[in-house]
């Protein structure tokens, strides 16, 4: 069921920048942490049973799954803003034209400086928590990913990390757009795997359902009912998800609801890059001068799925007959024995495993 919880947190990140509304703002800000949490179980699980730490072809792997449908993505917005470019600006103030905008185009295509804040004009503005996983992707390989002590460490790193921002009253953002803060969800995520292995972490379905209430309900009150949006809230949000990612690697699926979740999941990623593009397309066509607001999230919503699914086919027929074939090359002339290369096998033939 990972497909249908990632489809469901970038649908979060939708609504968090829609909807204009300062309520609505730590939707995204949770979902992104939610995403972080999965990836880092997904990876480590990916990189210990399927790629056992290739790095040629993980990253030949990576690159792929990522950066296609980004330069689709940028491209589009870039002949869009051309087009329109006052009200794209007004629209979305990354997207204001200015001095050294050819400069900038460059630097988006690099995506790296994106993590650094820069530069001001952003064809797709919350990439850079792609990026920032790329770089958590990075430390996964190198160490965090390879045993389970690596991985605790890294976590009670990113704890002291995020106690020392708190302690010392520096602003939110370093918990959150700053490297060493995903040092919480990714950490985490990896030993959720290694405790998995090792039948340590059980969590069943009631207990996996009522983490879902209780992330629900965490994030519809926060802001609302309680103010700890940033505290509490926060690191709720991760334990719950948490929680609720143990018990969802236990799931098994049938073949037709697995592969819904599958196509469901392949959606996420295309609805993450591309909803700013399809609001603002929806606001040209149906509401003038408005750029947020709930009618203007209730029409782009059912035309962004339509988007992110068409993105979804093209990764389809072109990417993913590329990407199969790198994650599938298991030779490895040390690998004697059927028993060595059965969880390989199981693991390359299910979706979850990127």
């Amino acid at each position: 069921m990972f497909g249908t919880l990632r489809l469901l947190l970038a649908y979060l990140v939708v609504v968090s920048h829609l909807m204009g509304s300062e309520y609505f703002v730590h939707f995204g800000l949770y979902a992104v942490q939610g995403f972080f949490v999965v990836s880092g179980f997904i990876i480590t699980a990916a990189l210990n049973e399927v790629y056992r730490f290739d790095g040629s072809r993980f990253w030949a792997n990576r690159l792929l799954r990522l950066l296609p449908l980004y330069y689709v993505v940028c491209l589009a917005t870039l002949a869009v803003v051309a087009f329109w470019p006052k009200e794209a600006g007004d629209f979305l103030p990354t997207w204001q034209r200015g001095a050294g905008e050819n400069y900038d185009v460059l630097l988006n295509l690099l995506a790296f400086p994106l993590q650094f804040g820069q530069p001001p004009f952003r064809l797709v503005p919350p990439f850079w928590s792609v990026v920032l996983e790329i770089e958590m992707y990075l430390l996964l390989w190198i160490v965090i990913a390879r045993r389970e002590a690596y991985a605790a460490i890294a976590l009670a790193a990113g704890i002291a990390y995020h106690l020392a921002c708190m302690f010392n009253g520096h602003d939110w953002t370093l918990r959150y757009v700053a490297p060493p803060s995903a040092l919480l969800a990714f950490p985490l995520g990896a030993l959720l795997y290694f405790w998995k292995k090792r039948d340590w972490f059980n969590v069943g379905p009631a207990t996996a359902s009522l983490a879902f209430a209780a992330w629900t309900g965490n994030m519809m009150a926060a802001g609302l009912v309680f103010s700890t949006v940033y505290d509490v809230g926060y690191y709720l949000n991760v334990a719950f998800l948490a929680v609720l990612v143990a018990g969802l690697a236990r799931v098994r699926l049938g073949t037709r609801i697995h592969a819904f979740d599958k196509a469901l999941g392949d959606m996420a990623y295309p609805l993450f890059l591309v909803h700013w593009l399809v609001g603002f397309l929806v606001s040209l066509a149906f509401f003038p001068q408005t750029s947020r607001g709930l009618m203007l999230t209730l029409v782009a919503t059912p035309a962004g799925f339509i988007a992110a699914f068409g993105l979804a086919e093209i990764n389809r027929r072109f990417t993913d007959p590329v990407r199969d074939y790198v994650r599938g090359m298991m030779i490895d002339l040390s690998w004697t024995s059927a028993e060595a290369r059965a969880p390989t096998r199981r693991l390359v033939k299910n979706s979850e495993v990127p």
